[in-house]
């Protein structure tokens, strides 16, 4: 999203819950909708045929309603969990949405001999630049269970990290 917002793109970001899209909207989105509301989808009605790209982590009904929200020869692009079941990281077409995995394929296209440190150093520089904030939710590792319970139940945001 901060990406997104830094380049002048007009960003949507969905999330799920309250306190979840109110951490979204303080990241800067143009619009904050909380996808677990039954009538989330009037709120971007009318961006329907305007949007070019759908970053989803989530898949399922929500992804199937953002990406009727893609104009004509918008991405698709899907990362974590919500792929399975997509082939290895190469373009598709369903119907007529380009669709792309984020995975060991999209990382050797970041480029370098070491794509993830690459990617990496990008970050950590717009971060040190004030242009990037990490979403971090951090656990002690004794509580490790909690974290898992956490990710488990969709009660995180951002990177989880344990910590000693």
């Amino acid at each position: 999203m901060q990406y997104a917002k830094n380049a002048g793109a007009t960003v949507i970001g969905l999330a799920g819950g309250p306190e979840k899209t109110a951490r979204v909207l303080a990241n800067g989105v143009d619009l904050a909708v909380d996808y677990t509301d039954p009538g989330w989808s009037e709120q971007v009605a009318g961006h329907q045929g305007k949007v070019t790209i759908v970053y989803d982590g989530v898949g399922g009904d929500a992804a199937r309603t953002a990406v009727g929200l893609l104009a004509p020869g918008g991405r698709h692009i899907v990362f974590g969990w919500s792929g399975k079941g997509l082939h290895d990281g190469e373009p598709y077409l369903v119907d007529g949405v380009s669709q792309q995995v984020l995975g060991p394929v999209m990382l050797q296209r970041a480029g370098g001999p070491n794509p993830v440190r690459t990617l990496e150093l990008r970050a950590l520089t717009e971060a040190a630049a004030g242009r990037l904030t990490p979403a971090v939710q951090c656990f002690p590792l004794a509580e490790a269970a909690a974290a898992h319970r956490a990710l488990q139940t969709r009660g995180t945001t951002g990177n989880v990290v344990l910590e000693p």
